[in-house]
């Protein structure tokens, strides 16, 4: 009877279903055909955005050194330390970290902070990877927990080119979003558009390492996350959600409202007019990192109109 909700309840039901169809299509020639249904093809602008970052950033001096890692023990460490600061602004966050050996990297689930055992964290990138896993996957699953509706955390239709957007967006919030992130972010852009337009797995990994400079071992692993499954295209949302972000931030935008939940950019103005209406309420937490000065700063300057080309080349 509400028609706000029922358009976006409708969205999420149509979403789910393309999910499920993409879940019992995995491996088969069906899968990239869902993916690019749920997630859309790289467009021209983002397609020249990624082609710009790539050219802009070639691989720096020194590049190959390896970086100084922290062990999953001790990273899951860190993170409980930021998840009990977290608790002692709400006492009923009830996210808790675990170490475990059925997941590969870091990921979060259900608002749990997952750290596989073999997970490698480059000490330099701690602060970044808090930031952009439980400054904002976790905050925003938890807020959205505290929405009358439970869409607000299992995510809106649509929501993770919004939420993987405000996650990189608080790893440069925290000083930690390097030429090297974007480049890779770029690069996820580009083997996208390759296996959209009928490159195979070697195309695609020439491609990156022969014309972008990619190296061999991240050529490798961009080309293994794209080609997942069959052909899965969500890696292209990072760098388009950052891109969304920036353009929202300089249009006035509130950053605090996209905390609330897993929000969707384009059901933005919906979810003002439930505020508006009271239906919605304020997020129960906000990352720490937006009380520090230097967010305070960094945030004045895109609201200037920065683009990611702007970011890339002061980092």
């Amino acid at each position: 009877e509400d028609p706000t909700l029922a358009h976006i309840f409708s969205q999420k039901r149509e979403e789910l279903d393309r999910q499920l169809s993409l879940i019992a299509d995995r491996n088969t020639s069906r899968f990239l055909l869902g993916s690019r249904q749920l997630f859309g093809d790289v467009d021209a602008e983002l397609l020249s955005l990624a082609e710009q970052v790539l050219v802009f950033s070639k691989p720096e001096a020194g590049a190959d050194a390896a970086p100084e890692y922290v062990s999953a023990e001790a990273f899951a460490e860190q993170a409980r330390r930021e998840i009990a600061y977290y608790r002692e602004q709400d006492a009923g966050l009830p996210a808790r970290v675990e170490v475990r050996q059925d997941v590969t990297g870091i990921m979060v689930s259900k608002g749990n902070f997952l750290v596989g055992t073999d997970a490698q964290v480059s000490s330099a990138g701690l602060r970044a990877t808090l930031a952009h896993e439980i400054g904002t996957h976790v905050l925003t699953h938890y807020n959205g927990n505290q929405q009358p509706f439970r869409e607000l955390y299992a995510g809106m239709a649509g929501y993770e080119s919004m939420q993987e957007g405000l996650a990189v967006l608080a790893e440069y919030l925290v000083g930690g979003l390097g030429r090297t992130r974007l480049r890779l972010l770029a690069s996820r852009v580009m083997a996208v558009h390759m296996i959209t337009e009928g490159a195979d797995f070697i195309e695609t990994f020439r491609g990156l390492r022969d014309r972008y400079e990619m190296g061999p071992r991240a050529s490798f692993y961009v080309s293994m996350r794209v080609f997942r499954g069959g052909g899965y295209t969500k890696d292209k949302i990072y760098l388009q959600g950052l891109k969304q972000l920036l353009r929202y931030l300089a249009k006035g935008g509130d950053l605090e409202d996209l905390y609330l939940g897993k929000v969707s950019y384009d059901y933005l103005p919906l979810v003002r007019e439930l505020q508006w209406r009271q239906i919605l309420v304020r997020p129960r937490l906000l990352p720490r990192f937006l009380a520090e000065k230097e967010t305070t700063a960094r945030l004045d300057t895109l609201r200037k109109g920065l683009t990611v080309m702007d970011l890339m080349k002061d980092a």
